[in-house]
């Protein structure tokens, strides 16, 4: 899937569900701090998508952790959470087949893509969110409570 498809995806499935949102075309930015040198947010406005994998018996699946770019995940919370026995970081194979998105373009979206999102619950603090959107050239700027509203999260 290309960078243009995913991210007519994701807009459509925003105008679907009537969700407003802002879209921002900007110079490639792969990292939290090239992100906050690109677009001028704070860390804690950034949605850091990790595309996580877990077991629970013999159920494995997907699901996407969005926390705020400047924290790290606890595995074993997710883990809880989740009801998994072990979670771990998908591979870029992984994330690319479920999602067509590179390490960096993933959106918190988890409906979109079949998969439970978790959602760190400081993002519903901050008055807008900013996150790319399929690729590294293009974010997405929406309220965070819109986006808990969409995807009816699981709270981290």
């Amino acid at each position: 899937m290309t960078t243009t498809a995913i991210r007519t995806r994701i807009c459509k499935y925003l105008d679907d569900h009537g969700t407003p949102y802002r879209v921002i075309t900007h110079p490639a930015a792969a990292s939290a701090d090239e992100y906050h040198e690109t677009l001028g947010t704070r860390y804690e406005q950034q949605a850091k998508s990790l595309f996580i994998r877990h077991k629970s018996g013999s159920d494995n699946g997907f699901a996407i952790l969005a926390l705020q770019a400047q924290k790290r995940a606890d595995m074993q919370r997710v883990a809880s959470l989740l009801g998994a026995r072990e979670v771990r970081l998908a591979t870029g194979e992984q994330l690319a087949d479920a999602t067509g998105c590179g390490f960096g373009e993933l959106p918190p979206f988890g409906r979109l893509y079949g998969v439970r999102l978790v959602l760190d619950r400081d993002l519903l603090g901050e008055p807008e969110i900013f996150f790319n959107a399929g690729d590294l050239c293009t974010s997405i700027a929406m309220s965070p409570a819109d986006l808990a509203d969409l995807e009816q999260p699981l709270m981290y």
